[in-house]
């Protein structure tokens, strides 16, 4: 049964990828209200209510949660990670303060909301050992576990553990290769796109794809997880389970590539493997260059793209093939069949941030 009565919802790790898509979406819905909830400060068009709050912090969300009284939803998108990204995620200290981070803010919602009903959590392929290699395919929500640490084993068992006879519910949802628009984000591809098509344009040369060997990959749009996160919030049938979600197509960057170009008026050249993480950094000059020519919003190149070793790591540069696919059959069965075309999205992305002044037409 649809639960029907006035919610308000709690965004925690609002300005990223997720969070703004979550945002943007229930902002709009007339019986929702939303709470975004970030360390630093919103920058958002919409009108909503605000908290900058350190989640690390356990008196900051205390003092500054104690008054969300009327919290009933949950969207918890925040995430920690180290400088290097990809090397933190099997580091035993990256899964305890991400735990940490999630028992501070659940804890406080749970004692101060009353009429708290259901939290989604995000999630992702760490959770089949994506992070390590090769794993089964299609993956299944009901495959064993991969070697830890992992900090999404600890916080599953965490709040699956803390639910145990509360009236709220828990759904846990799992993405692949997360795309929307946030400026900042470390594992923002899209915009790592925008900046490599925009230097290069820049400096004469044609789009080159500087990944690996083609590869088949699948990827969720943000938007697409911000109306699951409204399901699984609305439906019974989602409470305490476990969803892969995906767009419902795959793509490989080497055909994608040439539709970029297109987008950004250049020529598309053949493709050259090149670690992004060595090379685009030192293109910092280069992007406060087409900043001033293009009018555009002043984010430096760290600050837009804050890991280029993550762009390494999606595009495949120096790896052997490594085919990631999930099933989203159990999601479908259960009511949610929405979908969107990962081509047409990246482009729509891109779009967007041109848009927005981020990254130039």
């Amino acid at each position: 049964m649809a639960l029907t009565s006035k919610k308000k919802l709690l965004v925690a790790g609002a300005r990223g990828i997720v969070g703004r898509s979550a945002v943007s979406h229930f902002s709009k819905l007339k019986d929702w209200d939303v709470v975004g909830l970030s360390r630093s400060k919103s920058d958002f068009d919409a009108e909503i209510e605000w908290k900058s709050v350190d989640l690390q912090n356990a008196d900051d969300c205390k003092n500054k949660l104690a008054d969300l009284k009327d919290i009933t939803h949950v969207c918890y998108s925040a995430v920690f990670e180290k400088d290097n990204v990809t090397g933190g995620w099997a580091q035993a200290d990256h899964a305890e303060i991400n735990l940490k981070m999630l028992r501070n803010l659940v804890e406080n919602a749970e004692r101060n909301a009353p009429n708290l009903a259901h939290i989604t959590l995000m999630q992702g392929t760490k959770a089949y050992g994506g992070h390590l290699g090769p794993f089964k395919m299609p993956a299944r929500e009901t495959d064993p576990r991969s070697m830890g640490p992992n900090f999404y084993y600890d916080q599953m068992d965490w709040l699956s553990e803390f639910q145990k006879n509360k009236k709220w519910t828990w759904t846990i949802l799992r993405p692949q290769l997360v795309c929307g628009v946030a400026a900042g984000s470390p594992l923002n591809i899209i915009a790592a796109i925008g900046a490599y098509a925009a230097i290069s344009r820049e400096v004469g040369i044609p789009l080159r794809f500087p990944g690996g060997a083609e590869r088949i990959g699948e990827a969720t749009d943000a938007r697409l997880i911000a109306r699951a996160v409204e399901w699984a919030g609305n439906n019974e049938i989602a409470s305490n389970q476990i969803y892969n979600i995906t767009n419902g197509d795959v793509y490989i960057w080497h055909y994608v590539w040439p539709r970029v170009a297109e987008l950004f008026d250049m020529e598309y050249g053949s493709p050259q493997p090149m670690s992004l993480a060595k090379l685009m950094p030192e293109n910092a000059k280069v992007w406060s260059r087409i900043i001033e020519k293009h009018s555009l919003k002043s984010y430096s190149l760290a600050d837009l793209v804050p890991s280029w070793r993550f762009a390494d790591y999606i595009f495949g540069y120096g790896q052997r093939p490594n085919p990631h696919h999930m099933s989203n059959i159990k999601i479908r069965k259960h009511g949610f069949s929405d979908c969107i075309d990962t081509e047409q999205m990246v482009l729509e992305l891109l779009q967007e941030m041109q848009s927005l002044r981020i990254i130039p037409r």
